[in-house]
């Protein structure tokens, strides 16, 4: 068996990144094409002022071990602990969940819950907790519990523990509300609550942007298709002219997003492409403020919100506690492209509540980001491991190609890249012998 010698990877978030380094480091040559200016997808790198700060994902967990690995090929960072701390609003008072203060968090779990449902979320915690796997799309726990998704996961626990305890996570992670999850997907969910947090100590954007020291990078270049030519792979290209070119290469990854994924696959397999469009995405609208002093004291780092279009407001670090992270998401906060100006207004409405909810007093701003992604969160699907299996023998026939994507084995950063090396392990794996033509 030989590697593929011209290897293209498509898009450059975290799949694409690790897709490509896998693939360089097996000695393919490997160009990543990316239709944004920068790296880094939907972690959503910005400018605030005179730093830059990520409107997506920024917290590295414990159990992330291959993101990690991957951070430390790429030159390496520090880690400074994050944790978990947020609070509801239960019955117009605080109830805080604090990963330093493992008996607060207990009580308050407690106080959130129905006690009825407390041996089954014991329960999946603690086979998540036991299992590596577990905490991925389309493991055994994934598809023992994907059994009952005829009914969504609000359907599965009591109106307490949902309003309270899943609203949260679901919103937060999915974008989806209960009653959109399904109960096979949760352990996903689940495997990011028992786990500890970090923040690097290196900016994230300057470690990933390393990648184009080891393989080309095409900017402002966007896939319009996928073909076949001669036992190769051609992909249909727009630079950042609108000028159309084509490029062939022996195999391609495509790291995308299932919906960005689905049209480029659409002239190669109808079945893939179909397969593809049934994934959910919800979307989101992230607002990151900087204040002239602190908005949120040490021990209450953040608050989830209801009945409103901010999900969730919190400080963007430990000890950054005068820039808050405002989310937009949920059934209340799916905006449709909104312009800056509405966004900021919503973040008023939110900095009132929580100086009542905080008892603080107005900070002045000094700068603001804001980004909105139409299909920000991956929602998977009832019955999730199923369409998996389907997906994989539909796309088995498309030799020289590989899929991956939030969508394969959950929407955490850690997934994400254990997808994007599944995927170059997966064209390694299946490179003809030397002399093949098909």
């Amino acid at each position: 068996m030989r590697t593929p010698e011209r290897v293209a990877v498509v898009g450059a978030g975290v799949c694409g990144i690790a897709a490509a380094l896998a693939l360089h480091r097996a000695g393919c040559a490997v160009e990543i094409l990316e239709r944004d200016d920068r790296i880094g997808g939907r972690l959503g790198f910005a400018e605030l002022g005179d730093r830059e700060v990520l409107l997506g994902g920024k917290n590295i967990g414990r159990r992330y071990t291959r993101f990690r690995a991957l951070l430390e090929l790429l030159g390496g960072t520090g880690y400074e602990p994050f944790g978990i701390n947020t609070s509801r609003v239960v019955a117009g008072r605080l109830v805080g969940l604090d990963s330093d203060n493992r008996a607060a968090t207990m009580n308050g779990i407690l106080r959130m819950c129905d006690w009825r449902d407390l041996t089954a979320l014991d329960r999946i915690a603690r086979k998540v907790k036991s299992a590596e796997p577990a905490r991925f799309l389309g493991s055994d726990l994934a598809r023992k519990l994907g059994r009952h998704d005829d009914r969504p996961l609000s359907e599965h626990f009591g109106k307490r523990t949902t309003a309270n305890f899943l609203r949260p996570i679901t919103v937060r992670m999915n974008g989806a509300e209960p009653d959109e999850a399904y109960y096979g997907n949760f352990p996903t969910n689940m495997g990011m609550l028992i786990d500890t947090f970090d923040q690097p100590t290196t900016g994230l954007s300057t470690l990933l942007a390393r990648i184009g020291d080891l393989v080309e990078t095409r900017y402002r270049t966007t896939v319009t298709g996928i073909t076949r030519l001669d036992g190769g792979v051609v992909l249909h290209l727009l630079d950042a002219g609108g000028r159309a070119t084509q490029a062939r290469y022996d195999a391609v990854a495509v790291c995308t997003p299932a919906h960005a994924a689905a049209p480029l696959l659409a002239p190669l397999s109808d079945t893939v492409a179909e397969l593809l469009r049934s994934v959910r995405y919800f979307p989101a609208t992230v607002a990151v403020v900087r204040y002239a002093y602190d908005v949120f004291a040490a021990d209450v780092r953040a608050i989830a919100l209801d009945d409103q279009p901010c999900s969730n407001a919190g400080s963007y670090g430990k000890e950054t506690r005068n820039i808050v992270r405002y989310t937009f998401s949920g059934k209340h906060g799916r905006l449709t492209d909104p312009a800056d100006t509405d966004v900021l207004d919503l973040v008023t409405d939110t900095e009132h509540q929580l100086r009542t909810h905080l008892g603080t007093a107005r900070q002045p701003r000094t700068s603001a980001a804001v980004r909105h992604w139409p299909q920000a969160y991956c929602g998977y699907l009832p019955h999730h491991s199923d369409f998996l299996d389907a997906l994989t023998a539909a796309a088995a026939p498309l030799t020289g190609l590989a899929l991956a994507g939030d969508y394969l084995l959950g929407a955490s950063v850690e997934a994400c890249c254990r997808s994007g090396e599944n995927a170059a392990a997966a064209l390694l794996s299946a490179a003809p012998p030397r002399g093949a033509t098909g």
